[in-house]
């Protein structure tokens, strides 16, 4: 990332502009402008290079639109600056909103070809001319969200239309200018190294004006002003939640069909490879609370001992004992399995007044 100190939109020098004007001069920063240039040369390459050419040009498209969406980002966090690009841009891993909007817009010509055949070209062309209409809220809703579902669905995109007003306009603008130079491009009105950058400045214009756009309105659309990595920390953090969401089920299904020995690796695999360090009592304390209720609470149990033995290990008394408290909602027969965990937390309960737990202990 770039070591420029990154300031709010809103302190943007007098020469910047006002409103959505200021936006139309930051992706003219040398950073950018650098990056249009490497951009170029390699779709230039790709031209030259037959079939080893479309692997160049689909690795420079794939960088380019990873690059819009983190200048997006960045427009919408209220940074003056573009960002740098950086290998976590670059990544087929980290950023999938590219590809999502290519579904998307994919997704979008079957409705236009089936109106074409079914009511004649003029409707097709009406519902065309509709879906590009609703493009750069596409655009917005699934920047914000990184959800292609959401970046269809009508209420989504009338809330954005709704949120920006008249500012809407400016995208459109940029987006009639990107296509006006796709049709020259492709008639063969401008040459390739004149057309290609052209467009290109075009896209990332489109881009920085949806993050403004965005930016400018964030308190009717309700949006939080984020920085890149914050909102990538959020991203990820739900990515993280459905990964482990499916590990669970797999978990379950094994110990349903009486298999519970795989069911376990499964939860053993996910925490030696996610529970280390900071993170190895808080991901156990999520498992263990999806799994506290199933109906075969040996996994569980396993997972309890563990939880307890590390906190008193690391003298996290308090909780040691909620962990206690929270296996035994569902299995009131569950006992530590070390004698003098039982005896420790039976003191705890007690230094905590919680004479009925330091009972039911005792008793064991």
């Amino acid at each position: 990332m770039s070591d420029r100190q990154e300031q709010p939109l809103t302190a943007l020098p007098q020469q910047y502009g006002h409103g959505m004007a200021r936006y139309l001069l930051l992706p003219w920063d040398i950073t950018v402008v650098m990056l249009v240039g490497f951009l170029t040369l390699g779709l230039m390459l790709a031209l030259t290079q037959g079939l080893l050419g479309l692997a160049i040009a689909a690795i420079v498209v794939s960088w380019f639109f990873k690059y819009c969406f983190a200048l997006l980002d960045a427009v919408v966090a209220g940074q003056r600056e573009p960002p740098v690009l950086s290998a976590e841009m670059i990544s087929p891993v980290d950023e999938q909103r590219p590809l999502a909007q290519g579904l998307v817009i994919t997704a979008a010509l079957f409705p236009v070809e089936l109106t074409r055949r079914w009511l004649g070209a003029p409707a097709a062309a009406a519902l065309g001319v509709c879906f590009a209409l609703a493009l750069p809220a596409s655009v917005a809703v699934l920047g914000l969200t990184g959800n292609p579902l959401r970046a269809i669905s009508p209420p989504a995109l009338f809330a954005v239309l709704r949120g920006a007003g008249r500012d809407y306009v400016w995208p459109l603008g940029a987006m009639l200018a990107v296509m006006t130079l796709g049709l020259l491009l492709g008639s063969r009105l401008l040459p390739a190294w004149v057309a290609v950058p052209a467009i290109q400045c075009g896209f990332l214009l489109e881009f920085s004006l949806i993050g403004g756009m965005l930016f400018e309105h964030r308190l009717e659309l309700g949006i939080e002003t984020l920085t890149r990595e914050e909102r990538l920390a959020v991203r990820q953090a739900r990515e993280h939640a459905l990964e482990r969401q499916r590990m669970l089920d797999q978990a379950h299904t094994q110990f349903r069909v009486r298999r519970p020995l795989e069911g376990w690796q499964e939860i053993e695999t996910w925490l030696a490879a996610h529970a280390q360090g900071e993170a190895a009592v808080t991901e156990r304390q999520t498992v263990l609370a999806a799994i506290n209720r199933w109906d075969d609470g040996r996994a569980a149990d396993r997972l309890a001992n563990e939880l307890i033995a590390m906190l008193l290990a690391r003298r996290d008394n308090g909780r040691a004992l909620a962990i206690l408290e929270l296996r035994l909602q569902a299995n009131r027969a569950f006992r530590p399995g070390r004698e003098a965990h039982l005896r420790r937390l039976a003191e705890l309960a007690r230094f905590a007044g919680k004479k009925g737990l330091e009972r039911r202990l005792r008793k064991t």
